[in-house]
Order: C-alpha cells, then sequence, then structure tokens
C-alpha cells in the first residue's frame, strides 16, 4: 500500500488541525506515494531507532514526537539530525510524526492511558478550540433548501450532542437588485426582485466551517450566496477533542492504592508527588507529556489527583498552592505507550500490514 494510505488511517483519528500551532506533526522525511511493507513504531526517531529500520528494512517510521521540531537551516550529513536525515532518504524511508493532533483527539493518547487506569465518563481537561460551535445560517431559494441540507448532513453539519440532521428552516421574502456585469439567478438587471427564500439554521464546528463553505457556494445557485456565521457561547462546544482527560475511577483509592496503579499501569519502578495528599483518590485528572502548565484546570474542574509529567520545582509549589495532589510519572513514562496506540490505529485500518514496534523505545535519562 502507499504511505498516504497510512498517514489517512492515522489522521482519521488524530485529524491535524488538532494539532497545536508550535508544533510540527505530520511527513517529516520522505514520501506520501512510497510503497510499504513495513512500519515502524516509535516514540522518538534517534539514530538507534533508523539503524533498527535499515536493518529491519522498513519503508516507514511512525513517531511521536516529531524528528523535525524547529526549523532546520542546514543539513550536514557529518553528524546529528543532518546525518540521519542522509540515512533515511539513503536507504529510502519516510518518517510521519503524530504529536499534539494525537494529544488531542477524542480518542487519542490521553483517552488510550484514562481507558488504561479505568477513568470513566471522560471528558477534555482542556477542551479544543476547534470544538467551538456556530451558528450558520443560510439564506436560499425554497426548490434548493434539500440540496443545502443534504450537504450539510453529508459534511457533518447539524450534529447536536447524541443527534445529527439538527436544523431549523423558517420562510421569508428577500430583496435585492441586480447590477451591471451581475448574473442573476432569478430576476434581471437594475430591477428590484422579491423572492420567497427558506432561511436554514444548523449547528457546525470551527474546524468544519472552512470545509463546509465553498461546497454550498458550489452548490448554491445565487451568484452571491448570503449566509451569517454566528460564533456560540465559548461554554458551548461539541467537548470531545482537547488536551488531557479528567473523569472517575470505577471507585475510590487511597493514595497508596493510587500510586500503586499509577506504577503498575505505566510500568515505572517510581513516581514524584507536589502538593498535599488527599484522603481518597476518585475524580483524576491526566496530560500525557508535559502538562504542568494545566495544574490550575485540574484544580478548578474538581480533580483529587494529576498525573501529568516534567514537574519543575516550582511548578511543584504551584501545586502546593493550588491545594492541588501532582503525580509527576515523567514525560517518557505518561508516553512510551503511544507506540501501542499507533499499533491499534494501523492494524485496525490494514491489519494484513507488518507493524514492528521499536526496540529503542527508551528515556533520555538514567536512573541511578
Amino acid at each position: 500500500m502507499k504511505a498516504r494510505d497510512i498517514y489517512a488511517a492515522i489522521e482519521e483519528t488524530a485529524p491535524p488541525y488538532l494539532a497545536e500551532k508550535w508544533d510540527n506533526s505530520g511527513l517529516q522525511v520522505g514520501s506520501r506515494n512510497r510503497d510499504i511493507q513495513k512500519v515502524l513504531l516509535a516514540l522518538d526517531v534517534t539514530e538507534s531507532v533508523v539503524q533498527e529500520a535499515i536493518h529491519k528494512n522498513v519503508q516507514l517510521i511512525v513517531s511521536h514526537h516529531p524528528f523535525i521540531f524547529n526549523g532546520i537551516k542546514s543539513i550536514c550529513v557529518d553528524s546529528g539530525k543532518g546525518e540521519l536525515v542522509s540515512q533515511l532518504i539513503k536507504h529510502d524511508i519516510s518518517v510521519y510524526s503524530a504529536h499534539t493532533n494525537l494529544d488531542s483527539a477524542k480518542l487519542g493518547l490521553n483517552d488510550f492511558i484514562a481507558d488504561r487506569f479505568q477513568i470513566k465518563e471522560t471528558q477534555p481537561l482542556v477542551p479544543s478550540p476547534h470544538d467551538q460551535l456556530y451558528k450558520l445560517v443560510i439564506f436560499t431559494p425554497q426548490n434548493f433548501s434539500q440540496k443545502i441540507l443534504e450537504v450539510l448532513e453529508k459534511n457533518g453539519a447539524g450534529v447536536l450532542g447524541k443527534y445529527s440532521c439538527s436544523s431549523f428552516r423558517t420562510t421569508g421574502k428577500s430583496t435585492f437588485k441586480p447590477l451591471e456585469g451581475a448574473n442573476p439567478y432569478i430576476g434581471q438587471l437594475n430591477k428590484v426582485e422579491t423572492v420567497v427564500e427558506d432561511r436554514i439554521e444548523t449547528i457546525i464546528s470551527q474546524n468544519l466551517i472552512k470545509k463546509i463553505l465553498p461546497i454550498i457556494k458550489q452548490v448554491h445557485p445565487y451568484e452571491e450566496m448570503a449566509y451569517d456565521l454566528y460564533p456560540l457561547d465559548s461554554s458551548i462546544s461539541k467537548n470531545e477533542n482537547g488536551l488531557g482527560k479528567i473523569g472517575d475511577l470505577e471507585r475510590p483509592l487511597t493514595p497508596k492504592e493510587f500510586i500503586s496503579e499509577i506504577k503498575k499501569v505505566l510500568d515505572l519502578p517510581f513516581v514524584r508527588t507536589a502538593g498535599p495528599t488527599p484522603k481518597k483518590v476518585k475524580k483524576v485528572a491526566l496530560c500525557t507529556g508535559a502538562g504542568a502548565e494545566f495544574i490550575s484546570i485540574a484544580k478548578l474542574k474538581g480533580a483529587d489527583a494529576y498525573i501529568t509529567g516534567d514537574l519543575k520545582y516550582h511548578e511543584a509549589q504551584n501545586a502546593k498552592e493550588n491545594d492541588l495532589w501532582v503525580i509527576d510519572a515523567g514525560h517518557f513514562g505518561t508516553e512510551k505507550n503511544v507506540v501501542y496506540l499507533l499499533e491499534k490505529i494501523i492494524h485496525s485500518a490494514y491489519p494484513s500490514l507488518e507493524i514492528i514496534i521499536s526496540d529503542n523505545v527508551n528515556d533520555f535519562f538514567n536512573i541511578y
């Protein structure tokens, strides 16, 4: 199969628009048209991972952390990243990374880890702005209303909670006068025309706006389509995608039980904690990777404990000041299992494809 097919399978779960602006998810090196027989999954693209891919005759490496994160001003092939780029191109190996788009996805990495902890009824800790809802209003001749509604339905508009195809129609009169150079569907040049039209109202999320409007304009009969777009209150959203998760454990745990569960689920020899220890842990927030900036949000949303990584000294102080128990399970510790999520995503789309989990999913820290 083609590399682009595998990219598409990943992006079905982790749409590129969910990536943070500072991120560099997507194709890093190689081609969208490369024939793929073997895929290697890794957390990071390092020298050992590249050598493993060469040795195992892999055509594609899929990683969580972007291989190219900041802009590269030059490629010196003598050492470092430049040498790895040279090796990848020489052996025709492509690299694709799914980073913050996979973190924020409804069924992405945070959901995957929350499920391992059996956290129920989860919601995003920090909802994605792409889940912001808008009311779209379109004015159309009545004989085109059904076509417009079909386009809206086919492209994901009108989803409200557990309902789809949601819309509202009213009928009214519109007036307009085609000027010189116009090519009106109805009416005559320089003459005021009155037309009975339908006003169609529906709900769309922010990420659909640029997709849906051009399609509707192709179907709409008017040369200049009249429409309105109203942002709804920011508290109203799909609330599906976003960084982190928060929800309830199946049963309350003591702090000691909870720490044991974290070390077992994430296969860790130790964790660090900051902030006051609660009597019981029921509501849990988590954010894989580095999520210390969301300590206040986790507290505001009523978490008894917050699991994340990369906690610094003053962030530990922030945990204490916010009266929240924060467990630092490490950046690596909270994200190393991403390879199993990527395996699940790709295998479900292409069960016959050979997928290899790298032997070189390693932390950059050594413990003594």
